[in-house]
């Protein structure tokens, strides 16, 4: 009989068969047999079949596990992708536990915390740099921080944008000691810091201001030799110089003023040669006879810098002369009779003094005025006989595109022995419109009157375009004696209509493009004398004059010559214009041109004389948004 033993099958290596786990058993808690006791038989048929039947039953598990571990070798299994890795990373609790370990870690490190601050955050930082004896601003020091490069400005400050960090700050100007220094910009520290540096030379006070008010001027650039500071509020600037010389040249610029040259006393005490003036820029145009001639002549607002635009040919006249500007000064018309016998009408363009003619002929001109860049004025034609329509016109000219508009013509009846004709007159621009009235006139060769029936006299009005001309009030023209006006505020204007049928007059109002009946308004009131108001180029301020005790004394005023004020008191001077928004331009005995600020004069200081001009026997009080007394 073969050993039972030995024909148990070897399980596979890698299978691991579990062991037996021997039961709970009384007879386990027996003493020990001896070693040396005989062994109880088992060779009988009942135990030979039992162990039989556990070797097969252990032989089928064997193999079940065989089977078992050869298929799980033979099946691929799909590993799990990046994305649920990631999900079943962020859910562990020990992932975030690591995070936020790790940035603790490196933002305890200051080099590593703001080299990544630096990468999401930048700091804005001021920096004011000071004169270390005058504890003085100082301007124009150039000045560098983490990269970073700018100069400081005329109260000696600087900014920049820069991350969190540790720097070094840098500062340097001619004639003072260059500054280094580390400089951290934290998050809550190191955002402003006054820093002083030494300077090697002199600190020269200096003082701007402007030459028409006399107030100080901020921003000021003064250069000297290879240095430069900028003025404070107060117009005051303290700029380090070299002491090998008892003066210095300065160049002193400040956009919208003249630039001038100064010679700068180094010293730092405060002197008055190291008080300077600023002119501010623009030029302003007037006629002139110093040469004999009519010449139009060019200054700067202080009289500097005098220049002939259009000498004069000789041949002009006063009575036919005259220089009339736009409210911005951007142009000019010019009337003379520069050739023949007859005067035309001339473009000047400020920009670059080109001159154009737009209108000439065997005409007489009447000058209205200007709207915006629009220049209206009255011809009457004197080729053109008075019983013929057109021999009077209402004309514009567009100084920016050179375009003439015909805004009205008259019109006219009957033949060169007894005829009637429309004249044009009392002109004025108001709200945007030219106002004006028309009025039938008869001619009659035989003693005879012609008859105006069915004609009439108006009150017109009409864009400075040529569009919108409309009749505001018609009256039967046989019935008029006559048409007066007068500019009552700078937009209104009163109207009296003499009638002969009523010998009564009848008084009107336009005002806000409308017309309406006054009753009540007395002949008294009308004709008194108003004052010249003169439109400020914004059209937001006026300037009159109103004369008390043989003086004159001057307003400035809103648009309407309301909230007046006062600015001088029995002064011999009279408006002559606008210059800017910011001056006005004043003129003493007819033939000498000031300039002051619009807002008046402090104590003890007078208008700027600019220059003597001539004034020719035309002047153009109340004509609209010209200049009077040009």
């Amino acid at each position: 009989m073969p050993d039972k033993e030995a024909s148990k099958p070897t399980p596979p290596a890698d299978v691991q068969v579990p062991e037996k786990r021997l039961e709970p058993n009384p007879e386990n808690n027996r003493p020990n047999t001896p070693i040396n006791a005989p062994l109880s038989p088992i060779d009988d048929a009942t135990t030979d079949k039992a162990v039989d039947d556990i070797v097969i039953h252990e032989s089928d598990v064997v193999l079940a596990a065989e089977d078992a571990a050869t298929a799980k070798t033979s099946v691929p299994v799909t590993a799990p992708g990046w994305k649920a890795k990631c999900t079943e990373l962020f859910k562990n609790k020990w992932t975030w536990l690591g995070i936020a370990l790790a940035v603790i870690v490196v933002f305890a490190i200051p080099y590593t915390r703001y080299t990544l601050l630096g990468l999401a955050l930048k700091e804005s930082v001021s920096i004011t740099v000071k004169d270390s004896k005058t504890n003085t601003p100082v301007s124009d020091a150039s000045i560098s921080l983490d990269g970073e490069s700018t100069k400081t400005d005329a109260a000696g400050k600087a900014t920049f944008k820069v991350p969190p960090g540790h720097s070094t700050l840098t500062i340097s100007k001619r004639y003072y000691e260059s500054y280094a220094q580390a400089y951290t910009v934290g998050l809550e520290s190191g955002k402003t810091a006054n820093i002083d540096i030494i300077a090697t030379g002199r600190q020269v006070p200096v003082t701007i201001l402007n030459t028409l008010t006399g107030k100080p001027l901020a921003g000021v650039e003064i250069r000297v030799l290879d240095t430069s500071a900028k003025t404070n509020q107060k117009g005051q600037a303290t700029i380090v110089l070299p002491t090998k010389t008892a003066r210095d040249n300065a160049t002193i610029s400040l956009n919208g003023y003249n630039s001038v040259h100064a010679s700068v006393e180094v010293t730092s005490s405060v002197v008055s040669a190291n008080t300077v003036s600023l002119t501010p820029a623009g030029q302003v145009y007037f006629l002139s006879n110093l040469s004999g001639t009519i010449d139009v002549v060019k200054t700067n607002l202080d009289g500097s810098d005098r220049q002939t635009i259009l000498a004069g040919t000789g041949d002009e006249t006063p009575s036919t002369t005259s220089l009339l500007a736009s409210r911005d000064w951007r142009y000019l018309v010019l009337e003379a009779q520069r050739s023949g016998s007859q005067p035309a009408l001339y473009l000047i363009n400020t920009s670059d003094d080109k001159v154009t003619e737009f209108d000439n002929g065997n005409a007489t001109f009447t000058l209205v005025g200007w709207y915006g860049h629009d220049f209206i004025y009255d011809v009457v034609r004197n080729n053109i006989p008075a019983w013929q329509d057109g021999h009077e016109a209402l004309k514009s000219y567009d100084a920016d595109t050179g375009q003439l508009n015909l805004l009205d013509q008259n019109q006219a009846a009957g033949d060169s022995t007894d005829y009637a004709y429309q004249a044009f007159y009392n002109y004025y621009i108001v709200n945007g419109l030219v106002t004006y009235n028309t009025q039938w006139y008869t001619y009659d060769a035989d003693g005879t009157t012609y008859d105006l029936t069915g004609k009439t006299d108006t009150i017109r009005a009409v864009q400075p375009n040529g569009q919108g001309k409309k009749d505001y009030q018609s009256v039967p023209a046989s019935n008029v004696g006559s048409f007066q006006a007068v500019l009552y505020e700078p937009n209104g204007i009163y109207y009296a209509v003499y009638s002969y049928d009523t010998d009564q007059t009848t008084y009107y109002s336009f005002s806000n493009q409308t017309l309406s009946t006054v009753t009540n308004l007395a002949q008294d009131t009308f004709s008194q004398t108003y004052p010249t108001y003169l439109v400020s180029p914004s059209g937001t301020q006026t300037f009159w004059a109103e004369p008390r005790d043989g003086k004159n004394t001057l307003f400035v005023g809103d648009q309407n010559a309301q909230n007046q004020k006062q600015i001088a008191t029995l002064s011999n001077y009279a408006p002559y214009g606008w210059y800017g928004n910011n001056y006005i331009l004043v003129s003493q005995n007819d033939s000498e041109l000031y300039i002051m600020p619009a807002g008046g004069l402090s104590a003890n200081r007078q208008p700027l004389k600019i220059a003597d001009y001539y004034q020719p026997t035309q002047t153009y009080p109340g004509y609209g948004y010209g200049y009077g007394g040009l």
